[in-house]
């Protein structure tokens, strides 16, 4: 659910995130179809995340909102507003 605070968590680690390997426990397979539900299925957990008071206070807070790339993640996530996708918000 905390995608964008995880995300720059694992750089740091040092963990290797290669999700095409093999041995990466519970990664989806090379299959295209298998890697497009996996994405899209935490792109949604993140839109239904940015519902969540506490978290747009936390992400506010570390300035993460008015990054660039954050705003342009924001627009890309605009295809939720079509009928199709948002469906699957709860």
């Amino acid at each position: 659910m905390f995608m964008v605070i995880g995300v720059a968590q694992e750089e740091n680690s040092g963990m290797d995130l290669d999700p095409t390997r093999e041995d990466a426990p519970g990664t989806p397979s090379n299959d295209p179809k298998s890697v497009n539900r996996a994405r899209f299925e935490l792109e949604l957990e993140f839109v239904q995340a940015l519902a969540n008071p506490f978290y747009l206070h936390s992400l506010a807070q570390q300035n993460i909102l008015e990054q660039p790339a954050f705003i342009n993640f924001l627009a890309y996530l605009q295809y939720f507003k079509d009928k199709d996708y948002a469906r699957f918000i709860q």
